[in-house]
């Protein structure tokens, strides 16, 4: 899906999450869980999805239908973690990013996890997808839009 306007999602925007890591995600060897690095991947799409914490919509949702994570380095607690989340495809009634974890205080070695998600628009009453709405794309660019780089 190509939009013309810039006020709408597309393929290319990017959001950047912080997030502290929590002692209660660390194992015994304060190394992040690996199931807790899908944790942060959704806690940063959720507020990229949500707008200053509002519900776009009752009617409409969207679910992940896959999720991926390559762990490339250990994260050792106490961290402070950065989420990109890159917008790589938008089709109709679904999407697909890219993500990277880093540490924040060491930014320069690159991302210490890589993954993936795709997530599809549904109708919260049917559960079957729906496309994305002119509306919807307009509500998640506001997010995405202070953290554009």
């Amino acid at each position: 899906m190509t939009h013309s306007k810039t006020n709408l999602l597309s393929v290319g925007d990017r959001y950047a999450f912080d997030i502290s890591m929590r002692w209660a995600d660390a194992d015994s060897q304060r190394h992040l869980n690996n199931a807790i690095y899908f944790r942060y991947f959704e806690e940063a799409r959720m507020q990229m999805l949500y707008c200053d914490g509002k519900v776009f919509s009752e009617e409409s949702g969207a679910v992940v239908v896959s999720t991926a994570c390559d762990f490339l380095k250990p994260v050792i607690y106490p961290a402070q973690l950065r989420i990109h989340h890159h917008i790589v495809r938008l089709g109709r009634s679904s999407m697909e990013a890219e993500v990277e974890l880093h540490v924040v205080a060491d930014l320069q070695a690159g991302p210490y996890a890589k993954g993936r998600w795709v997530m599809v628009s549904t109708d919260n009453k049917t559960g079957k997808s729906v496309p994305w709405s002119e509306a919807r794309l307009e509500f998640m660019a506001r997010a995405i839009s202070p953290y554009r780089m």
